[in-house]
């Protein structure tokens, strides 16, 4: 993604702009939410009928009629239910696929200067969880959010048709529940992201520990590791426990505020009841809508917990994609072949660091020639080809490629030019050919994999494989 797409992002809302993105599945998931809940909301009223056609003794045939038109309510229950998470399910699925691979995309625009700050576990940790977090918010969280307000709109003109005292009674502590949802969200959004960067550490640690293995048992440092391990994931136990004490307060909260409401209505209830006034199928189909005013308060809850969680996961997301490269990336420049490549006074620091890892470099190369550079571990050889590949820039000096600085070349064209080999080797997850040729946008084909294996004298350890070059490698081999 470039750049001021990466910024146009992330000024919007995340939800807003994911709305505009993919506007079609959210829109079929929210219309068959709302058939869902008008339908959900009608067949108290078809159970209320039935009832009283039961006890007012009527033909069988006017309690068939009922019947059908109560079954007929429930069957499309089941139509309209599978299509919003037909609806909802492919919205998330675009959201969590889109942010990926903009972090993903993101991530590979970024210098090695980032990344020499950013534990990978931490960043594995932001493209897996954090990514996932978000789809729960915006997927379910938004899901249930909407369904509670959606069954609000429905049953509280339903229940006030029914019997306006009876409604304004029942539901008295209703009021209460936006000031706690207000304080709520304040404390999980707080607790959410101390959980997420205590999760990012420990998969940090985790993935050192793994990769490092081979280190931590020739020194016998396995107890040290341990015991940092159990500090980062005793961080985690703690942050993950306070997230989850104020979840647990909340629902019960809610449940009580509208629940209550059902003692309420048994004692106003009783005298219609007993006189006759009221009839014992809107009495049980009036009960029936108190206790559907459960859920819209608690998918409220849950609803605005999850989108809590999820746009605390986003913020962790967006710190990574507000990012800029270290480099300046402005050059314009082709290379038509290669002539001579010069160091004009060259020093360099990492970023952050006092001290320089060389200075005053200065020498030339000319085509055809060779250079060998020797000298002891962390002289800097490694850093000074990571320099010619334009991985950093030069802290001090130029570095010069046919005579013109190395940044008035786009950098495509500089990684084009110059190959790096790197002391340690990586072996992707992918056949033995696509590995020997990667880099090559054009395709590469087993006899070219196969050429290249003779000159480094490998050919024969590659037909021994199972299938040959088109065998699979990865990690380690």
């Amino acid at each position: 993604m470039e750049s001021n797409e990466s910024a146009q992002f992330l000024r919007q809302h995340p939800f807003w702009f994911y709305l505009r993105t993919f506007p079609r599945p959210l829109f079929v998931g929210v219309l068959f939410l709302i058939f869902t809940n008008v339908l959900d909301g009608l067949w108290p009223l078809a159970l209320k009928e039935a009832i009283d056609r039961i006890t007012a003794n009527l033909p069988l045939s006017d309690l068939a009629r009922a019947v059908a038109v109560f079954a007929a309510l429930m069957a499309g229950l089941s139509i309209t239910r599978y299509g919003w998470r037909v609806g909802f399910g492919r919205f998330h699925t675009k959201v969590a696929e889109n942010l990926r691979l903009k972090a993903f995309a993101h991530l590979s625009e970024l210098t090695p200067g980032y990344f020499l700050k950013k534990p990978v576990g931490e960043l594995m940790s932001l493209l897996t969880n954090d990514i996932q977090a978000f789809r729960q918010a915006i997927g379910s969280g938004l899901l249930v959010f909407a369904d509670g307000i959606i069954i609000l709109m429905v049953v509280l003109p339903i229940m006030w048709h029914l019997n306006s005292g009876w409604t304004w009674r029942c539901l008295l502590f209703l009021p209460f529940v936006p000031l706690m949802i207000w304080w709520v969200m304040k404390k999980i959004h707080r607790t959410s992201t101390r959980q997420q960067e205590a999760f990012a550490k420990v998969t940090a640690h985790s993935q050192e520990s793994v990769a490092g293995v081979r280190v931590i048992k020739g020194f016998a440092l396995e107890d040290v590791r341990l015991r940092h391990y159990n500090k980062e994931n005793r961080e985690l136990e703690n942050a993950s426990n306070a997230s989850a004490r104020i979840d647990s307060v909340f629902l019960p909260v809610m449940e009580f505020g509208v629940t209550s409401g059902t003692v309420i209505f048994l004692f106003i209830a009783r005298e219609d009841l007993l006189s006759g006034a009221l009839s014992v199928g809107t009495f049980v189909a009036f009960h029936r809508y108190i206790l559907k005013t459960v859920w819209p308060m608690t998918a409220l809850g849950l609803g605005l917990s999850q989108l809590q969680k999820g746009f605390a996961a986003f913020d962790r997301v967006a710190d990574m994609l507000g990012e800029k490269p270290d480099l300046k990336i402005t050059g314009q420049e082709r290379i038509q072949e290669f002539r001579r490549l010069e160091f004009r006074n060259v020093g360099f620091r990492y970023p952050g660091a006092e001290a320089w890892i060389f200075r005053g470099l200065h020498w030339s190369i000319e085509r055809g020639q060779s250079l060998g550079i020797a000298g002891p571990v962390g002289a800097g050889k490694s850093t000074l080809l990571a320099l010619i590949t334009r991985q950093f820039d030069p802290t001090e000096g130029e570095i010069l490629l046919n005579d013109r600085p190395l940044q008035d070349y786009t950098l495509e064209e500089v990684r084009r030019c110059l190959t790096l080999v790197p002391q340690d080797v990586f072996l992707f997850s992918d056949s033995v050919t696509l590995n020997v040729g990667f880099g090559r946008d054009d395709g590469f084909s087993d006899l070219e994999a196969e050429e290249t294996a003779k000159k480094v004298d490998i050919h024969e350890e590659m037909v021994r494989l199972p299938e040959g070059y088109q065998s699979m490698v990865g990690e380690k081999g």
